[in-house]
């Protein structure tokens, strides 16, 4: 009678741990939407591990969401500020080749230049190394401007901002200067051009600006679509010696590189290949 006793016992315990698990896993009242606004909420606070489960039970729960490619972005990002940099770069090589919405790969090569980038800080007194990486940082933020199948020009203008940053980096001034002429030229528009402008005052500036002033003085500006041949011309500025027709290939452990980027061409010089 007594085993009888501590069996149902045991069993009643194991359901009381069932269901607060259950409950801390089923969703109630929660959308897509509202657990991407927590994550992000819980990312500006530093709340890595939360930003983490949130974006576990949105993927996990809503896997027919438009907000997959945002919640694993924003996941990336999160692996970085925990400095899990090998699952970080893990991930972002896996969105490229998973993705299959074209407009949004000019994003996920943004924060693949921005991994390089960061790489250059990681190992500080190698010069060798930072100038490596931020040579790498350029290359994916020109695969990102110049990528076809996207019209996401917010994303284009600040990759092309970048560019001309890590070329500045790199004490190549002449490709920099051409850089922010051509985020100046092709996307009006955007912050990001008045701060190219500031750059091209003092190309070997290499000193991160900040974005807020920009945004502000852009909020109360029309928008400005340039026309096919004003956004040829700012094209061809950035084009100092010949085009660069080499396809996009990822690292070597990858074995195949995604269907979508077959097409890709850049048209500013690898300078990484020279």
């Amino acid at each position: 009678m007594i085993r009888t006793m501590n069996f149902i016992l045991f069993i009643l315990i194991l359901l009381v741990f069932a269901c607060c698990s259950k409950k801390d896993i089923v969703l109630e009242d929660e959308t897509a939407e509202s657990l991407y606004q927590k994550s992000q909420l819980a990312y500006e606070k530093g709340e890595y591990d939360k930003t983490i489960r949130y974006i576990g039970l949105l993927l996990n729960n809503f896997p027919t969401s438009d907000l997959h490619i945002d919640a694993q972005l924003l996941q990336s990002k999160t692996l970085g500020a925990q400095e899990k940099f090998e699952e970080q770069f893990d991930l972002l090589l896996r969105i490229l080749k998973e993705n299959i919405i074209p407009e949004r790969v000019p994003e996920i090569y943004m924060q693949i230049g921005a991994f390089y980038e960061g790489a250059a800080n990681w190992n500080p007194g190698n010069i060798s190394s930072d100038t490596l990486d931020l040579q790498e940082a350029a290359k994916y933020y020109r695969k990102a401007v110049f990528y076809p199948n996207s019209d996401d020009r917010q994303t284009k203008a600040a990759a092309l901002y970048r560019a001309g940053l890590m070329y500045a980096r790199t004490n190549d001034f002449e490709t920099a200067t051409k850089a922010y002429a051509q985020v100046v030229e092709t996307f009006p528009e955007s912050p990001y051009s008045a701060l190219a402008r500031t750059k091209l005052l003092d190309p070997k500036n290499t000193d991160e600006l900040s974005l807020e002033p920009a945004l502000e003085s852009t909020a109360a500006t029309p928008a400005i679509t340039p026309e096919p041949a004003q956004e040829q011309k700012a094209q061809e500025i950035l084009t100092p010696v010949q085009e660069d027709t080499a396809q996009f290939r990822l690292p070597p452990e990858v074995p195949e590189e995604p269907v979508i980027l077959d097409s890709l061409q850049t048209t500013i010089p690898d300078t990484t290949q020279q």
